[in-house]
């Protein structure tokens, strides 16, 4: 994939966002998900799923990895999150890859 240093780049961007918000909910402050970035949009658009064609699957591996970022040191670079995003990057791989596979033999 062309775009992988961009996408885990994204995808740790996200991943220290969640530790904000999820910091942010211990302390009381609830935004209900009005300050989400909806960066899983352009994660699934540079992976190449059309727009509005995120598998619930998908997005549920997606959405794991953002829970699991308040357990692990918070930074002003993140980097402490680089390998969780690159994780988080090839399961997401993995999946579209099993998804286009079922596709085509369909």
């Amino acid at each position: 994939m062309h775009n992988k240093d961009l996408i885990v780049q994204l995808i740790q961007q996200d991943l220290k966002h969640s530790q904000l918000t999820q910091g942010l909910q211990k302390l009381g402050l609830n935004d209900s998900g009005i300050h989400c970035l909806d960066l899983i949009s352009i994660v699934a658009s540079l992976m190449g799923i059309p727009k509005g064609k995120i598998q619930d699957h998908w997005a549920a591996i997606y959405g794991s990895f953002l829970d699991e970022a308040h357990k692990h040191p918070i930074s002003n670079l993140a980097e402490e999150l680089k390998p969780l995003a690159e994780k988080c990057y090839d399961m997401l791989f993995a999946c579209t890859e099993i998804e286009n596979q079922l596709n085509s033999n369909s």
